[in-house]
């Protein structure tokens, strides 16, 4: 599901300019990373793209792979919570759903003052849910929009991905879509990403460690206390996913705007 593969370490390069280099943990994640769901792979450029950048060596997302890291396991929390059984047959059609939330706020548009209250009490509300589940890889141009949602022992992962570059380039393989797994499967993968990673990260640490870097800063007592930092936060972030935790969403109020959406946007 969560495909990566770190650059070589002789192809790594130090950050800033001479004579003030240096290199620490987050550099050292740079690599490709791409996400396969069915038949769809996320974060791989098509052949026109490739075409048009000229200089990239591979089809895939090659960036800091950290970053990813970070954004993905920041959702974890909301990931874990199940939502209601209405709001998940939605996700079957998440853009949809956010075209009519978007046609409803556009009925209050005419009122300057009304438009800024009913966005912020009633249209955030209604809309709430899928964003507290959302990823956007603004790092990227074009970045892919990931989406996770749970009910129960199921979760959807939505993405939105067609971007079209000023030239009229479609920058990405994959196709708006989404892809249904068990949720236990789901987490399986994850687990398996974070051990894969933090594997071939403990082989970059250990060559860092044993090179003669010169001019170059690299605080090596700290890129070991950074690693261990960096599992153990990967850890802690499985916990939420593994674990039911209390959701105090109201979901209540949410059904209600959305009937009230349905009806005044017919």
């Amino acid at each position: 599901m969560i495909n990566f593969k770190l650059k070589d370490f002789d192809k790594i390069n130090p950050v800033g300019q001479e004579p003030d280099l240096c290199l620490s943990w987050f550099w050292l994640t740079d690599g490709d990373l791409w996400l396969k769901f069915g038949d769809q792979i996320i974060y791989e450029y098509s052949k026109e793209a490739l075409q048009h950048f000229g200089h990239k060596l591979t089809p895939y997302n090659d960036y800091y792979i950290v970053r990813f890291l970070e954004d993905f396991t920041g959702i974890f929390e909301k990931i874990s919570k199940s939502i209601p059984n209405d709001f998940y047959r939605l996700t079957e059609n998440l853009q949809q759903f956010k075209s009519e939330a978007q046609t409803w706020l556009d009925i209050y548009e005419t009122d300057e003052d009304e438009y800024s209250d009913f966005y912020f009490e009633e249209y955030s509300k209604l809309i709430s849910w899928t964003y507290e589940r959302l990823f956007d890889s603004a790092h990227l141009i074009g970045g892919p929009h990931l989406s996770f949602f749970r009910h129960k022992d199921k979760i959807r992962i939505v993405w939105d991905t067609e971007h079209t570059l000023e030239n009229g380039i479609c920058l990405w393989t994959a196709k708006d879509g989404s892809f249904e797994m068990n949720y236990s499967d789901f987490i399986i993968e994850v687990k398996k990403f974070g051990q894969n990673f933090f594997q071939a990260m403990d082989k970059q640490i250990e060559l860092t460690l044993s090179k003669d870097w010169q001019d170059v800063k690299v605080d090596k007592v700290r890129l070991v206390e950074e690693h261990k930092e960096r599992k153990d936060e990967f850890d802690k972030s499985l916990i939420f996913l593994e674990q039911e935790i209390n959701d105090i969403t109201d979901w209540t109020e949410i059904e209600k705007l959305y009937e009230r959406m349905k009806s005044e946007i017919k």
